[in-house]
């Protein structure tokens, strides 16, 4: 009866073949990994402003998503804005938070850049209590795809895909 162990040299062109399938198969997997936390951090800052609006209606009350330091990637805070400024203050009840991500760039253009308020009829509005209408992007570095959530001037919000030059 014959051995049918393998010799060191089939082991090592195995193992050969198996580093160069491996090697060519990182970076596809890595650009999915970033698309995938991307789409993923999108969809999360989607859900809480989504929730946002609809706790803002049911409730009757302003409800306001604000990013303490004007950094939307550090976190935001959800919460019941009795005074209606678009801040979060001392006696102001925290609903909900989320959205920490280090590898993400989140910004807000110049209406949304600090915060977004919800007024009782579901409806964006500054603190000043204009509509307040705006545009936050999701992007990682060096990549051309982006998420985008569109605040239109009814407080509908929605998120597409687009291309970006840069993040």
């Amino acid at each position: 009866m014959a051995n049918r162990g393998m010799t060191l040299v089939e082991l090592i062109t195995a193992l050969a073949i198996a580093a160069i399938l491996v090697v060519g198969a990182a970076p596809p997997l890595t650009s999915f990994i970033r698309q995938y936390q991307l789409r993923s951090t999108g969809q999360q800052l989607f859900r809480l402003m989504t929730t946002a609006r609809a706790t803002a209606v049911m409730r009757s009350r302003s409800i306001s998503i604000w990013n303490e330091d004007g950094d939307w990637t550090s976190g935001v805070t959800v919460f019941e804005d009795d005074n209606g400024n678009g801040k979060h203050e001392d006696g102001e009840q925290i609903l909900l938070s989320g959205v920490d991500q280090t590898n993400i760039q989140i910004t807000g253009n110049r209406w949304v850049a600090d915060y977004v308020k919800f007024a009782a009829d579901g409806s964006a509005q500054t603190a000043n209590g204009a509509f307040q209408v705006g545009t936050i992007t999701i992007c990682t570095p060096k990549q051309t795809k982006a998420y985008q959530l569109i605040i239109s001037i009814g407080g509908r919000i929605r998120m597409i895909k687009t291309d970006i030059d840069e993040c």
